[in-house]
This record gives C-alpha cells, structure tokens and sequence, in this order.
C-alpha cells in the first residue's frame, strides 16, 4: 500500500502555528479578494495565505502550507447534536456516535477536562450564568443536553469541575454545570509519564512522522517507500474514465509538475478545502454525463458569527474573593436552538464565552491556549492587578442547508468561472450569502448574546468593546458542496464519502457536510475523515450473497494457505498473497504458486469471484477440482492443481500461442472461451467469474456472459482428474501466483443439486 500526498503549499512549521510563537503566519486580519489584475499566482498574504477563486464577497481564503488550516483552527470543538444531523445518513450518524466522535476527541484533545482554565473566575462565571440560564431566550435547558464528554465513568462532577465545595448543588446539578464548559481541544497535562502535552493538534506531526518513517523504512529506495509527501504541487485536474458497469474510475491526477498515474485498484481522495474540492470536482467531470454533476457545489453553507465584547467590574461577578489579583481565564459554552413564534425552527446556535481579568480591552484569546513566547509576558500576567473582567463572547448559528429535492434553488453555490488561473484551469466562482431564515437566526443569536452578557453585568456598569457580525468568508468554516446521502439522485457522496457512480473517488472534510449544525467543523471533519480512511483501508467484511457462503471475508486468510515448495534451491519460493483493502492481492515468487482453500467443496456448486488485473501482461486462474495438495508428494505442491484439476484461466495474452484454449475465460489447455461473447473489463476494473461445477460438466460466465461450457471426458495421463468432491476424496480450489499482480475478492459458493 502506498500513499502520496500532493500538497500545494511548502512545509513552514512543524505543528500548530499557536504551539510555535509568533511566526507571523496567522490568517489576515481582513478578508480579501483574488486580484486577477495582479501577476499569477499572488504574492501570499502572511506568507501563506491566498484564495484562488473568484467570489461576490471577500475571504481569508486557504493556507497554502503543509498542514493546512488545521495548523491555524482555534480549539472550539462541540459536537454535534443527533437533532444537527436529522438530515446526514443514518449509518453515517450511528458510526460517529458509536465510534468515531469519541476517536477523534481523544485525538485532538477535547475529552480531557481544561485542566488550564480553573480557578476563582471560572468558577464564578460558571455559577452565575448557571443559575440566571433560564432567563436566556432560545438556549437549550441542560437537562436536554447530551452528558458532556468530559464525564468518564467513575468520574467525580465535582472534582472536573474544579470545586472544593458543591455550595449546595445536587449531583444533577453538578453533572449540568459540566455542561456549560468549553469543549476545547488543548491538553495541558501529559497524556502519559514521560510524554509532553498534546498541546493543539495539526495534521502536520503526523504527515511528518509518516514520511520520515517510510523514508528510513525504504532504505532510500524511493521506489518502495510506501508514504511520500510532494509539496509544491497544485493538482488541476482527475483524469477520469467511464466503466463497463457505468461508473467512473480515476486513472491519475494532472498537477502542476506533470501527470501522476494512479495504480490500478487505487484510490484518490480529494481533500483541498470545500471550495476547491468542489472545484476539481466539476472541472474534472465536466462534460463527463455523471448524473449528480449537476448537484456538485451546491449547498454551500458556513456560519453566521457574531462577537460581543464586554468589560465589568469586577463585583460584577459573585463570589470572587478580594485576595485574588490575577484572575486568569476562563471560558464557556452555551448551546441554542431558535423557532419561529409559530414553532417553525430557525436553527441551533452555540455561544463561546471567554473572559480574562485585567483593565485592557482584549479579551482572553490572548492568554487562552497559546505557548507562552517570553518570561517577561509571564511575569506582566503573574502579577497583575485584575479591577475588571473582559469578557467576550462569540456566537456561531448554522447556515440554511439546500434542500435535496430543489438543491439547485439554494441561493449559495461553488461553480465553474468562465476566467482560467495561471495553468489554464478554471477557477471556482463562489456565490455565499444569507438566506432570510438565516437573517431571523442570526437575530435571535444575537438576542442570546446580549442577555448573556447582562447576566455577566449583574447590574453593574458594563462597556461595551466589540460589537459586530463577522462577514460569511471569514470564518473558514464553509461546508456542505460535496454533501453525504444514500439517495443519489439527492446528494453527491454516499455515507462513506465516495462519490456516487464513481469506483475509487472520495471526499474528506467539511465538503460532505449535509447541514453544519452549530459547531466548528473540525472535530466532525477529523471523525469523517478517520472514518473514511477505516473504510477504505479496512472495508467491513464480505457479506455472501443470498444462498452462497462467504469464503473470504477480506479482513484476514481464514482457511486459505500458500502451497510450499521443497528440494527446489533458487526456485522455492511460491508467492504469496497479501490481505489488503478487503482485497486478495498475488505476489509472484520464484516459481508456481497457489492459494488454496482448506475447505473441500459440495459435491456440485456455483463458485463465484471478482478479479482485477494491474496490468495487461497479468496472468493467473482460479483453480478448481484438486485433491489436497499436501498429500501427493509434490516438490512444488502448485503443481497438483496443474495436474489433478482444472484452472480457469486469467491471461488476456492467451500465453504461449496466443489460442484460444489460453486465453481468459478458458479451461486451460482443454477448452477455449468460444460459447458466448468474451467481454474482459480492463486494467484496474473488476471482472465477475461464476462457475459452476456439475459432476463432469464445467460452465465458465465471464460478467454475466456465459463464455465456457466444458464437459470433461477424461485424462488418460491423469485419471485422477477433476473427479467430484466426496468425503473420501475431497477436493478444493485454488488461486494461482504466476505472472504480475492479480487481484481478487468477493469470493463465495453454494452447494447444488446434481443433475
């Protein structure tokens, strides 16, 4: 298995911009428009940072750098509610819940309690609005809320909570309160003695440590180096090609150092943000007929963001003690849902709340999860004198998602400019604007945030810092143009993030998103991608098909065993076949080879398989009607498939005469594949065999075509031959390793009647 990462942008740090300093990469503090009357490419903005499409309203665009805007995201990390994702796939939603939710939390960060925010102004932040939150219009009552996932069993509320003393709050309660804190995916603890905190995630650790172990796991062979990363390179477009079964597959990609070609049985997996995933998609199947072209690039949905800064005095806040000076940090999540008067739902909203102590106007974004770049800074904190509290608070509502009836009436989209970039390609045009269901959100949010913020107040005199509503391209949170579904006249990816009617093409990120709820996207976009990944790498087990019996479930050999060879120097190895990908993948040794299945057939059966050539000079067979070949005295135990059975061949070449007796679809050297039109799907497709096994008489279909029906008379040279499976001569089948890399799955057979 090997991977390749094409990576646009050049490697600039090791990990999270917010763990390394300040290195002046940040995204830019105004959106911006692509300048096409500037020389092409663009001067970045901070070095990294440049948008490639053309839009009504200005962007922070992408960071062009290994790693992406997961070295830049900000930490918040709800999780979505059951109610957020009404709309996604069911399987989709039972496998996050179940599995993948909690995978990625403890990935990034966000299960462990902030143990690095805690102390008197947290606690009595906390207190306060949890005992004034019933006064919040359209936020949800904490009982309806899901326990946090802070909470592990045998957990104490209290201690998480940072308590010395419940002040008469019920274990209810207490459980409540946990969920009013920030899910924030920074760890300040080690995860294990000896370890350094996780400190805040990015992909880039784990890309580095990839290359670097293939690099020394290769020997320098960059030919066998089974991970590879190549930066500086823009991919303009999939190459793709229509299937026998009416799919497409990709071959390969075109980028901007030249064409890669992509291995038969391969996979492409287009992660470039949800524009430009959209992008690719449309210009790479443009003019292709795929039936949900059409549907690529709508939907298009982001948050609307909201910021309130306030500061109060410091009285404001019951229970703080006067002997504390420096007050610290704290940070807060509420969660809302907001309807009509009528009962009809506008959306859900969530408010992150974050305060420090101190007279400036900043809020606590300065001191919340950044390393601490110089001692001096830590001294000034130390020992400051906190009058005030600054607080602020951020509110994200979700965007309006299309319809999947009418998607094309959705008024935001991603599509195809007529203007083309600096490689000829054409750019995105991005149209992303409200909707007035948006407009009545974003209204209510608003609403919350202000009362909130009274409660903070408590009567006291309260300023007023900050109070905006950012612009839709700001937020890097766009999602939702390459959405999930299991209908595919609906959506444009299935529940596992392939596009529909294609083999081997699949999404990652916020793209497949089919609504964006209230959270920020990371955490469900890391728990699809992992989930993708499982699904490609380790798809489920083969299920039979109705009546047959699976033979191979593609996760492990089960009974299939590698024949041997002895006595054989310089010839002794017989291949072997590798488990990958739910796949049987053959690998030639230095002689014959075959795999075979410890189970003895029926009698009669219909024996049904999927092979794939990798290449055109590919030859093998499924084998068939073989005693066991441990019991023959064979040097090369293959060899009793050759001579006591009968191989139904793989070989487009017809090796070595080029007769139809050798040809694919064959008996081998007994019958050719002459009794049906022989339709062999190409390199990288998979093909069908069905065969069927009557006493003497053999029938070959090659996908769905009956191509060989073989009635054996006998073989005076080998009168054992092909002789009937009984429990006193059992027999089996086989897969043969001779030439290239076949590959086959799917395999299964059923008893049957004799005639």
């Amino acid at each position: 298995m090997r991977t390749l990462v094409v990576e646009a942008g050049l490697f600039t740090v090791p990990e999270h911009v917010q763990n390394t300093g300040i290195q002046g990469f940040t995204d830019p503090q105004n959106p911006f428009f692509l300048n096409e009357n500037a020389p092409q490419p663009e001067k970045p903005q901070n070095e990294v940072w440049g948008i490639p499409w053309k839009s009504a309203i200005p962007f922070k665009g992408l960071a062009y750098t290994l790693g992406g805007r997961s070295l830049f995201w900000g930490g918040w990390s709800p999780q979505l509610l059951n109610e957020e994702m009404a709309t996604w796939p069911a399987t989709t939603v039972a496998d996050l819940n179940g599995r993948y939710f909690d995978e990625s939390s403890r990935q990034i960060g966000v299960d462990e309690a902030n143990d690095f925010i805690s102390g008197e102004l947290q606690n009595g932040l906390r207190r306060q609005l949890f005992d004034n939150l019933a006064s919040v219009p359209n936020v949800f009552s904490l009982n309806a809320l899901p326990p946090s996932p802070l909470l592990k069993p045998g957990s104490d509320p209290a201690q998480l909570l940072g308590l010395t003393s419940t002040g008469g709050l019920s274990q209810a309660d207490l459980l409540n309160l946990l969920k009013l804190e920030a899910p924030l995916a920074v760890q300040a603890r080690p995860p294990h003695a000896g370890f350094f905190p996780l400190n805040k995630f990015s992909v880039v650790p784990l890309l580095t440590k990839a290359a670097r172990t293939a690099a020394s796991d290769s020997n320098g062979n960059d030919t066998a180096k089974e991970f590879m990363i190549l930066p500086d390179t823009h991919v303009l477009s999939l190459r793709t090609v229509p299937t026998a079964a009416g799919t497409w597959r990709v071959t390969g990609i075109d980028t901007s150092q030249g064409p890669v070609d992509l291995a038969p049985g391969g996979t492409v997996v287009v992660a470039l943000g949800t524009i430009e995933n959209a992008r690719l998609a449309l210009a790479s199947f443009e003019g292709t007929g795929l039936p949900t072209l059409p549907l690529i690039g709508k939907n298009l949905i982001a948050h609307l963001r909201s910021n309130l800064v306030i500061r109060v005095p410091r009285a404001a806040i019951s229970g703080l003690s006067a002997a504390a000076n420096d007050l610290q940090t704290a940070a807060l999540f509420v969660k809302g849902r907001a309807t009509r008067q009528n009962g009809d739902l506008l959306g859900r909203f969530h408010l992150q709340i974050s305060a420090s102590g101190g007279g400036n106007t900043v809020g606590a974004e300065d001191e919340l999860y950044r390393k601490v770049p110089d001692v001096d800074f830590y001294d000034q904190l130390r020992t400051s004198t906190d009058t005030h509290v600054a607080i602020a608070i951020r509110g994200l509502g979700e965007m309006e998602p299309a319809d999947p009836a009418n998607a094309g009436a959705h008024p935001s989209r991603v599509e195809l400019s007529t203007r083309t970039d600096e490689y000829g390609v054409r750019r995105a045009s991005v149209l992303l604007t409200q909707t007035p269901r948006d407009q009545e959100l974003w209204n209510a949010m608003d609403a919350a945030m202000q009362k909130v913020a009274a409660i903070f107040a408590n009567g006291q005199p309260m300023q007023v810092i900050q109070t905006n509503r950012d612009g839709l391209g700001t937020t890097h949170h766009e999602a939702g143009t390459l959405w999930m579904g299991t209908d595919p006249t609906r959506s444009v990816t299935d529940h596992q993030g392939r596009f529909h009617h294609t083999d081997n093409l699949y999404a990652a990120g916020p793209a497949l998103f089919p609504s964006i709820g209230s959270p920020n996207p990371m955490l469900t976009g890391i728990a699809l991608s992992r989930r993708t990944g499982d699904f490609i790498m380790a798809p489920p087990a083969f299920t039979a098909d109705a009546g047959f019996e699976s033979l191979f479930d593609g996760i492990s050999l089960g009974d299939w065993t590698m024949s041997t060879i002895s006595n054989q120097p310089g010839r002794d190895d017989p291949g072997s076949f590798w488990v990958r990908r739910g796949v049987l993948e053959g690998r030639v040794g230095t002689d014959l080879g075959l795999l075979w299945l410890t189970r003895p057939t029926p009698a009669s059966y219909v024996l049904r398989l999927q092979w794939m050539m990798t290449a055109p000079d590919d030859n093998s067979g499924a084998f068939i009607g073989f005693p066991d070949p441990r019991h023959e005295g064979y040097d090369n135990t293959a060899y009793v498939g050759v001579n006591f059975g009968f191989e139904i061949q793989i070989d487009q070449l017809a090796r070595p005469d080029n007769a139809p007796i050798h040809r694919t679809g064959a008996i081998y050297s007994f019958k050719g594949p002459t009794d049906g039109p022989l339709i062999v799907y190409p390199v990288g497709e998979w093909n069908d065999y069905e065969i069927t096994v009557d006493g003497a008489d053999v029938r070959v279909a090659l996908n769905g075509q009956t191509v060989n029906l073989f009635h054996f008379t006998g073989d005076p040279q080998s009168p054992r031959r092909g002789l009937p499976s009984s429990p006193q001569d059992p027999r089996f089948i086989g897969l043969q390793t001779h030439t290239g890399r076949v590959l086959f799955r799917n395999i299964q057979w059923k008893g049957i009647v004799t005639s």
